[in-house]
């Protein structure tokens, strides 16, 4: 997943991740760190939504799929 692709998926903008890190918009665009950011991003969410995956999945078969 790259950062189009996640910002497509959660409807969020340039600015929503900027507050992520308490930045500013203009501060965030021109940060020389903006592309860490962006990997870092993608894959803290891929992490946890492997790790929603998996707990979902533990659940179904500790109650029997119900």
């Amino acid at each position: 997943m790259n950062i189009n692709q996640l910002k497509k998926e959660l409807g969020m903008s340039n600015k929503d991740i900027a507050g992520f890190f308490d930045m500013k918009y203009f501060a965030y665009a021109n940060s020389t760190a903006k592309k860490r950011y962006e990997i870092a991003l993608c894959r803290f969410y891929a992490f946890c939504k492997k790790a929603s995956a998996e707990e979902e999945k533990e659940n179904k078969t500790s109650t029997g799929g119900n």
